[in-house]
């Protein structure tokens, strides 16, 4: 099984989009703009998205997702998230006034969107694997991500400020890889991360204190612009003993 990083900024530009990864052929980790790299023969095979939280930058390709299932005659996609995340996708994404309702298209029995709550520990199955949801600590409900594969498991944090749960969670899992955590701050702007439920690399360090040595740190959510100057402090920042690079579009992780 292998994971692509089609997204992994915090803004747009060229060369970046916002955050989603291509788990196997058939699986996304959130959907926003990184999507739109995906060919409409590969996103009509996407049968399920695995969502972290309702931000825009992580959901906002969701309708033309369904868009392209709609056109071409695709299965639609299962949109697997918190309630409360999936409450906010039918109040706003899916209202009607932004764009058709394909929570209810092409009939409520049968739409183009469906939405599968689920709760921290739950799991997912996935072709070749499982996805199992981790706690978060973000502005709004949130979730992060672990998928394990036939060899090796990966973890993604998503959106989140400090959430202890979430590393000691990853901690125990005998297979783990590799763990993609964000950091959105520099460390002269921690009290903003703190406020918006965000990471700076001062306070992300102390939480590798339970990450197994080996384990492959991968950073996302960079302001771009900024991304040198920011895995520059990362990498003084954080504990010498851990391997750390950013993630860019078009990096993998085999499973």
């Amino acid at each position: 099984m292998l994971v692509t990083a089609l997204g992994t900024s915090a803004g747009i530009g060229r060369g970046v989009a916002t955050t989603s990864f291509l788990v196997g052929a058939t699986t996304l980790i959130d959907c926003g703009s990184g999507v739109g790299t995906l060919p409409v023969e590969r996103l009509e095979k996407i049968e399920r998205v695995l969502l972290t939280h309702s931000h825009l930058d992580h959901c906002g390709f969701l309708p033309f997702l369904a868009d392209c299932h709609a056109n071409r005659g695709g299965p639609g996609v299962t949109v697997h998230s918190q309630p409360e995340t999936l409450a906010a996708l039918r109040a706003h994404l899916f209202s009607g006034a932004l764009w058709p309702d394909y929570t209810r298209l092409p009939t409520p029995e049968n739409p183009w969107v469906r939405l599968a709550p689920l709760a921290v520990g739950e799991r997912v199955a996935l072709d070749g694997g499982v996805a199992t949801a981790l706690p978060a600590a973000h502005s709004v409900p949130a979730i992060g991500w672990l998928v394990e594969g036939p060899r090796r498991a990966f973890a993604f944090t998503g959106d989140t400020g400090p959430c202890p749960a979430f590393w000691d969670a990853v901690s125990r899992v005998p297979t783990l890889s590799d763990v993609v955590s964000e950091v959105s701050y520099l460390n002269r702007d921690s009290a903003s991360a703190e406020r918006f439920g965000h990471l700076s690399a001062e306070k992300l360090a102390p939480l590798l204190a339970s990450l197994p040595d080996g384990v492959r740190l991968w950073v996302s959510h960079l302001e771009p612009g900024r991304e040198d100057a920011m895995m520059a402090e990362i990498r003084a920042t954080l504990p010498s003993r851990v391997e750390v690079a950013a993630i860019r579009s078009g990096d993998t992780i085999a499973l």
